[in-house]
């Protein structure tokens, strides 16, 4: 059963602000670098030179990757702690909680197979994450920072961030207007998410569409009234036969004690 589209947005929306506040409590704990304030302070006066037309648009573009790469180069460590907390979060805490993240949970959905009749391994949460959570992305920038020269870095790393954003669009876009609800991740990872109960189990007496409030019934359910109905149409047709012949009976035995009278008045005449 597809969920309605808000529900997994507020979902994702959910589960982001609960990896920021895990974010910033261990980042309170990793000291940030003298050349990282130094970038953080540069990237702030270039864009206010660009916004105040002190340096044009190829200047500022120039200066903004440059600063981007010493940001990315000095932030390893929060890169790789920020994956792990992705992994522990969208992989290892569904698997054991019930296919839920938080977000999942208070808005009462779930992941499930594809095919109902498999279950979910952690192979289905791991690739469904490393796609969708941006996990690969993190994973890929971490070992182009590490293997790469700057000017390769940003040309590369720009077009790989250009992928993973078209295909979050596409993703979002079949999350829309696919019946089932089922995207490209979950092609992918073999999974879908579903609607649940307050018990987790999964709802299977309607169907959510899109982002409207309104329930459609599946053809089962429709298939099976309209037999009832027909089942009552053939009852009213056979109680109605039944009626009939009672009708002309009691028109026959009138009949008879009429005759009976008449024979009667005759005999005493």
């Amino acid at each position: 059963m597809k969920p309605a589209s808000y529900k997994r947005v507020f979902a994702y929306l959910i589960d982001i602000l609960m990896i920021a506040c895990i974010g910033v409590i261990i980042g309170g704990f990793i000291p940030v670098s003298e050349k990282y304030e130094a970038a953080s302070v540069e990237l702030t006066d270039t864009l206010k030179d660009y916004t105040d037309k002190k340096i044009n648009e190829e200047t500022y573009i120039e200066k903004v990757n440059d600063i981007n790469y010493t940001l990315s180069k000095e932030s390893l460590a929060t890169s790789i702690i920020t994956v792990v907390i992705y992994i522990g979060y969208f992989v290892i805490l569904p698997y054991y909680w019930n296919s839920q993240t938080v977000g999942k949970r208070i808005m009462k959905i779930k992941i499930a197979p594809i095919n109902d009749e498999k279950k979910l391994t952690m192979n289905n949460y791991l690739i469904r994450a490393l796609i969708i959570d941006s996990i690969l992305s993190s994973i890929i920038s971490i070992v182009l920072i590490l293997t790469l020269t700057k000017s390769m870095y940003i040309t590369v790393d720009s077009y790989v961030a250009n992928f993973f954003m078209y295909f979050y669009i596409i993703s979002f876009i079949m999350i829309l207007f696919r019946k089932d609800g089922i995207s490209l991740h979950d092609f992918i990872a073999r999974t879908k998410v579903v609607m649940v109960d307050d018990n987790g189990e999964v709802v299977e007496e309607a169907v959510v569409v899109n982002e409207t409030h309104d329930e459609v019934e599946p053809k089962e359910i429709e298939e099976k009234k309209k037999v009832k109905e027909e089942k009552k149409e053939e009852v009213k047709k056979t109680s109605n036969k039944k009626t009939t012949p009672k009708k002309t009976e009691t028109k026959d035995t009138s009949k008879k004690t009429d005759t009976k009278k008449k024979e009667n008045k005759k005999r005493t005449n």
